[in-house]
């Protein structure tokens, strides 16, 4: 499976059941479980008190959104799972990350986090709060090379190249925006809004969903963890419970 699944119990008990079997997700560490045999992120939350049955992720700590166009498509085809029992949740990654599919021996094995293609080949970013990714050098000096202009127009055609994938292969999906927007100087962030025509920023606002991140809840609800920047466990629970799951329920009911 190219899929990431974990072995974690459930902890809580459903509260709306929507009558899915996966839960699929993909996206940074803002989504990313980091802990194998415990519940500390959205997903798995959302698992439980919606009664999906299991968590199907390609989310990656540091990963741009090139990772999360790549990754979601490559593990849909290859998986397969199907989308009448299928709610996908894509949450966006900030806009200054890069990402290449690469072999494994090339990437730098410092990095705790991967995201396997294949036995060999992996995911290589330059993300990460320090830009310390498992990409190498040329990747880096290769994003030297581009401007926000740029930028906005390649992360505009990996989210609407997802939204007209997922819409191809009939799959429910929601795209939530990336929360690192509320952390915009510290996370060396932009906005690619202002350096895209109106109408192709029509398309975009059409393909997000109008909710508040769980970044922002964190702040808002001081349920930061440590770094102040990723929600704390907490932080990821009361979101779900109290901004997450009513949209859905409201959206798909």
């Amino acid at each position: 499976m190219i899929f990431k699944t974990r072995n974690i119990k459930k902890q809580f008990d459903t509260v709306y059941d929507f009558e899915l079997k996966n839960l699929i997700i993909s996206g940074s560490s803002f989504a990313y479980n980091n802990h194998e045999s415990a519940a500390v992120a959205w997903p798995y939350y959302l698992r439980d008190l919606g009664g999906f049955e299991q968590v199907l992720d390609t989310s990656m700590p540091g990963s741009g959104n090139q990772h999360i166009f790549n990754s979601l498509q490559w593990a849909i085809e290859n998986d397969q799972p199907d989308p009448r029992k299928s709610l996908i949740i894509v949450q966006w990654s900030v806009n200054t990350h890069d990402d290449y599919i690469c072999p494994e021996a090339t990437a730098n094995k410092t990095y705790p986090a991967s995201f396997n293609y294949s036995k060999s080949v992996v995911s290589g970013t330059t993300g990460g709060i320090n830009g310390k990714g498992n990409a190498p050098t040329e990747l880096k000096n290769l994003a030297l090379t581009k401007n926000s202009e740029s930028r906005a127009i390649e992360n505009y055609l990996y989210i609407s190249g997802l939204f007209n994938f997922l819409t191809s292969q009939q799959y429910k999906f929601i795209f939530l925006s990336s929360p690192a927007t509320v952390f915009l100087q510290r996370v060396n962030e932009f906005k690619i809004e202002k350096f895209l025509p109106k109408h192709i920023n029509n398309n975009l606002n059409r393909m997000y969903s109008s909710m508040t991140s769980v970044a922002e809840w964190a702040v808002k609800h001081d349920l930061l963890s440590d770094d102040e920047i990723h929600p704390s466990p907490d932080g990821h629970l009361e979101w779900t419970k109290k901004v997450l799951l009513p949209y859905l329920i409201k959206k798909l009911d």
